[in-house]
């Protein structure tokens, strides 16, 4: 198994695993989402959102879709994990610990500093890994603003 940067030729696998991931968590996948948005990751270069991928015999297994961004308290650049999913016939095959490996790899290569990422309280399939790979927890906690939340802020309502 092999884990790389998704790259063009890539979007149609990426799409279906996109939208199994919109399934899998039970998410609304709009008409023409996935494919754009496979289209547009394999189309980033440099300091832009770009995914990895795990790839078996010509077939993708998973993927990690990343963010860099610049830390100011430190003046560093850092790598946000967004998303990280393995296909449900691929689960339990060392995929996400491959994926992971793959994250520090490009970390370390690209001049990233640290990766964050975060997950949902009920997700301990994904706890367990990060916890089985000696990967510590951040005493931190997450907002989200959007919506009529984020026009209210705005003063746009």
């Amino acid at each position: 198994m092999i884990v790389r940067r998704a790259g063009i030729g890539d979007e149609g696998q990426l799409a279906a695993l996109y939208s199994k991931m919109q399934q899998h968590y039970g998410s609304a996948d709009p008409p023409g989402g996935a494919e754009r948005a496979a289209r547009e990751i394999v189309a980033s270069q440099g300091r832009a959102a770009f995914a990895l991928v795990a790839e078996r015999d010509d077939k993708l297994l998973g993927f990690a879709n990343l963010n860099p961004i610049f830390y100011g308290g430190a003046y560093q650049w850092m790598l946000f994990l967004k998303d990280i999913y393995v296909a449900d016939d691929a689960r339990f095959l060392g995929v996400g610990r491959v994926l992971m490996r793959g994250i520090a790899r490009e970390a370390i290569a690209g001049g990233y500093e640290r990766v964050d990422w975060t997950t949902d309280s009920t997700n301990h399939g994904a706890q367990a890994l990060y916890d089985k790979l000696g990967i510590p927890r951040a005493n931190k906690v997450f907002y989200r603003l959007g919506g009529e939340d984020m026009r209210v802020l705005a003063g746009k309502t």
